[in-house]
């Protein structure tokens, strides 16, 4: 993993690289042609944080957990995590993530549909290798029907000015912070916590997840670190995120909307988008609110039987986003 934030939990570190291995084990491409492709989006997969999740909350329960079986939920989670990647990477015609290059720019998207398909039913092959119960594969199955609502609500948004705060929060509590979620409430599940801390760890987990995404939006406004320009990926392709709609509550509204609509924007038009949510105080109400679900998340955790794992969460909550707050 090329990562270092996992440098100061050995353990953990070497959990989530079993974690990476069975994920490579579990995803056999029959084509030879794909099989790089593939390796390259298991290797180049991030923080994994979503597999350290599952993986922390294990140890809330009363029980010690199959470690195999935990692991190959965390593995799960991060082969659902990959699929949308792959899905994301189709619609928005991405050639590169992470600094590699995306399934559809190296094979075309019908193959990284396909792919990105691939990979969802195998994460259904491995929850039923591992979940204790139907209910739990229910529980599993509602939260991906939650997934994809979300990414279906930021798609039939797009463009729209009226897009209100409350609309901006259904999506990404189902786009992102639901395998949040999931990831925890899974762990919890598995080690047999009681509903109270299984209720618990899944509010950490939306909470955390909801600040993710809501900090990956302000950044779409910060410099690229290689032409120290604005992305602002996401108003350019019609998804106003939360600096924008807040934006648009204040007097700028005219001012930002009338370059919204634009057919095209140039790079004066993302420049003067980039100054007028700034100064309207977009950016200022959008990191508010992420500061309100940080805490949100810090409060929760100090409601959970304090541990080396709770311990764990919040320095890892702390190290994610200091750079942030």
């Amino acid at each position: 993993m090329k990562t270092t934030i996992w440098n100061k939990f050995p353990d953990l570190e070497k959990e989530l690289e079993q974690v990476q291995s069975i994920i490579t084990d579990e995803i056999q491409v029959p084509e030879a042609n794909f099989e790089q492709g593939i390796e390259q989006l298991v290797t180049g997969n991030g923080k994994m944080l979503r597999a350290a999740l599952v993986l922390i909350s294990g140890h809330f329960g009363k029980v010690t957990v199959d470690r195999q079986k935990l692991l190959k939920a965390a593995a799960s989670i991060e082969v659902i995590h990959l699929a949308s990647l792959v899905h994301d990477d189709v619609i928005d015609q991405s050639d590169l993530r992470r600094g590699e290059s995306t399934l559809n720019s190296q094979f075309g998207q019908r193959e990284a549909i396909y792919l990105g398909d691939y990979l969802f039913t195998k994460y259904f092959e491995m929850l039923l290798d591992y979940a204790p119960s139907f209910d739990n594969l229910r529980y599993n199955v509602e939260s991906m029907k939650d997934v994809l609502f979300g990414e279906l609500a930021q798609d039939v948004s797009k463009f729209d000015l009226d897009r209100s705060e409350q609309d901006y929060f259904d999506s990404i509590q189902g786009k992102t912070a639901e395998l949040f979620k999931v990831a925890m409430g899974d762990g919890a599940i598995l080690s047999q916590a009681d509903q109270s801390t299984i209720q618990v760890a899944e509010k950490i987990g939306l909470n955390f997840g909801m600040a993710f995404q809501i900090r990956d939006d302000l950044l779409d406004f910060e410099p690229d670190v290689e032409t120290e320009k604005p992305t602002l990926h996401d108003a350019s392709e019609g998804v106003y995120t939360l600096p924008v709609i807040e934006a648009l509550k204040t007097a700028d509204a005219p001012q930002l909307k009338k370059i919204l609509k634009k057919d095209q924007l140039d790079k004066a038009d993302l420049k003067q988008i980039v100054e007028i949510v700034s100064d309207s105080g977009g950016m200022k109400a959008a990191r508010q609110i992420y500061d309100q679900y940080l805490d949100d998340a810090f409060h929760l955790i100090a409601k959970l039987p304090q541990s080396e794992s709770t311990a764990i969460l919040k320095t890892i909550i702390s190290e994610l986003f200091q750079s942030s707050k």
